[in-house]
């Protein structure tokens, strides 16, 4: 029984510092497509996006509006996903309003989900 005890501790301190690490990292937590519809639809996220401020509201109907006009938008497995454009898709890791946009495993944004549209 003595020889087992030290190898649990050693595996169990393992594991909480590997937890810890993840967490200090800032490991990508991606939020699912029901906890970013929950967040983003009938919302509007502002923040940086590539070096600048940027907003946009996500309607309910698929369609986003932003200071250049807006698009559609789609929320599937792969994050938000803009078709027929350029953008393509962006995870993003959720927590209370706070939101972080990545791209390739990269951060792209960061900001907040404010109620609303607020555009308007």
């Amino acid at each position: 029984m003595t020889h087992m005890t030290p190898r649990i501790l050693t595996r169990t301190a393992l594991a909480a510092v590997l937890a810890l690490g993840a967490a200090t990292t800032g490991a990508l937590a991606a939020s699912s497509p029901d906890e970013l519809r929950a967040a983003l639809v009938g919302n509007t996220f502002t923040g940086d996006m590539g070096g600048g401020g940027y907003a946009s509201f996500f309607a309910e109907d698929g369609t986003y509006e932003d200071a250049a006009g807006g698009g559609t938008y789609e929320i599937t497995d792969e994050g938000v996903c803009y078709p027929g454009t350029d953008f393509g898709c962006y995870e993003a890791e959720i927590d209370g309003d706070q939101l972080e946009w990545f791209q390739n495993g990269e951060s792209a944004g960061t900001g907040v989900i404010k109620q609303g549209n607020t555009l308007e």
